[in-house]
């Protein structure tokens, strides 16, 4: 197993360096699902168009819908790099979501319309698939969209909208055919979140952001904006989330918390001698590194599988299910170690390093998106194991 990457991969890796230490200040905090202030997000916006401007939001597309054609390797490559220096990118549903889906299913006609537009970053998508009585069973849920002869009209509700009133256009998930099986009566929509009938109510999270409640009452959606084939929905749904290959990142936010904790373990006292020399703790930190690694080998096994078009094992579950699951752990350990000081946030002078193990923690929480890791031992299960449901 070969774990190393070439010299120009090197390269490109420097080169994406480079650029977030010169458009990044040192330090820097903020992430766009938990921090609602308007000056965080007029950064997080600018910088989101520098990155496209050098276009790497389209990085591994076709170079005729707005993309570079670079390997896949790249993309990851990237994507490691961006997570690593806590980079303030938007508009993941656009440039990964809404764009594989378009890439796997749309017409020539359909990608030259959407792609460039979210390459440039002069889109901005959210994702409308949950709804309040289907999040891990997806494909029963209830929004409609008619059709009239002209154009589709479209009632219902989603929920767990992130950046939903930041953003310009929904990736809507609505039932075109309610008389086919639940899976086959799905089409996929763009549609404007500022159209007559679309509105919000506020969904706070734990950790002080904000996501949405979305409404649509008797919404107009024009028939060009339907993305690929009716009722092809949930084959899209499915396949996007794979088709533009695997985004390394997790190994490298562990990485820097680690490493920030570590300091501060070296610094700071404890019944008379420093944190790091207590054995409880390093055998606390060395678990830590041990998730570290465990993350990064699967990344790393993630790409291989992709780039040698191996199907991933158990059903693709088993990646899922490690990070889920390990996220609020990692936290969790972060908490012991520091103790119950952990628990502060905010700029308090007793709040260890200016507060970031109780954001962290708070943040590790959320492991519900793109399905639960419950449902996700049973994807292991089923196809992985073949168990009977």
């Amino acid at each position: 197993m070969d774990l190393t990457f070439s010299s120009e991969q090197e390269e490109w890796r420097d080169e994406v360096r480079t650029f977030l230490t010169a458009e990044l200040p040192a330090d820097f905090d903020w992430n766009s699902e938990y921090d609602e202030d308007e000056e965080g997000w007029a950064f997080a916006l600018d910088f989101t168009r520098k990155v496209a401007g050098r276009g790497w939001i389209g990085l591994t597309w076709p170079m005729e819908y707005g993309g570079l054609a670079r390997p896949a390797i790249d993309r990851f490559i990237l994507w490691e790099e961006l997570i690593r220096a806590n980079a303030p990118v938007v508009n993941h549903i656009g440039w990964g979501l809404a764009a594989n889906a378009l890439l796997a299913g749309g017409t020539h006609e359909q990608k030259l319309r959407f792609l460039p537009p979210i390459a440039r970053m002069e889109t901005f998508w959210a994702e409308g698939l949950t709804e309040p009585d289907a999040g891990s069973d997806l494909a029963s849920l209830r929004t409609s969209a008619d059709w009239t002869g002209e154009h589709w009209i479209v009632n219902g509700q989603k929920t767990f909208t992130t950046w939903g009133t930041h953003a310009d256009v929904l990736y809507l998930a609505a039932r075109t055919d309610p008389a086919q099986p639940k899976h086959r009566g799905i089409s996929i929509f763009c549609l404007d979140l500022r159209a007559p009938g679309v509105s919000f109510s506020p969904l706070h999270n734990i950790a002080g952001g904000r996501q949405n409640h979305t409404y649509f009452d008797d919404v107009i959606v024009p028939a060009d904006c339907l993305i690929g084939e009716v009722g092809h929905g949930w084959d899209y749904i499915m396949g996007s989330f794979y088709a533009g290959g695997p985004m390394g990142g997790m190994e490298c936010e562990q990485e820097n918390r680690l490493a920030e904790l570590t300091r501060w373990c070296s610094t700071v006292g404890r019944y008379g001698r420093p944190l790091i020399e207590d054995p409880y703790v390093r055998e606390r930190l060395a678990e830590l590194a041990v998730m570290t690694e465990i993350s990064r080998v699967l990344s790393y096994e993630g790409l291989s599988n992709f780039l040698h078009r191996r199907p991933p094992r158990f059903g693709g579950a088993l990646n899922t299910v490690v990070s889920k699951e390990m996220r609020p752990q990692f936290s969790q350990t972060i908490s012991e170690i520091v103790g119950p000081l952990s628990q502060v946030r905010g700029e308090s002078p007793a709040a260890p390093m200016t507060g970031r193990p109780a954001e962290w923690f708070l943040r590790g929480i959320n492991n519900h998106a793109g399905g639960t890791p419950q449902v996700k031992r049973m994807v292991m299960a089923t196809r992985g194991l073949g168990l009977p449901r």
